[in-house]
């Protein structure tokens, strides 16, 4: 019973996103909070809650954000 508490508090944590984070993903995507907003459909004070450490950041929210693509990702080519 221990090691599937631990695998699922693992699984949890790794959804979970401080706010130091977020920061550090605004950075990466080169994204500011209101255009962030839009793109995940939630309010900009939500995302400056979530900065601020107000409220923390939902989990679905936390995953939806590491996969938007990297300001320095490579754009998809298109085959001729």
């Amino acid at each position: 019973m221990t090691g599937s508490l631990y695998a699922v508090a693992s699984f949890v944590l790794c959804f979970v996103m401080t706010p130091t984070q977020l920061k550090r993903e605004l950075r990466r995507i080169a994204c500011g909070q209101v255009r962030l907003a839009r793109k995940l459909g939630v309010w900009p004070s939500d995302v400056r809650h979530w900065l601020s450490g107000e409220t923390p950041v939902p989990a679905i929210v936390a995953l939806d954000i590491r996969n938007l693509p990297s300001r320095n990702a490579p754009l998809a080519r298109r085959r001729a």
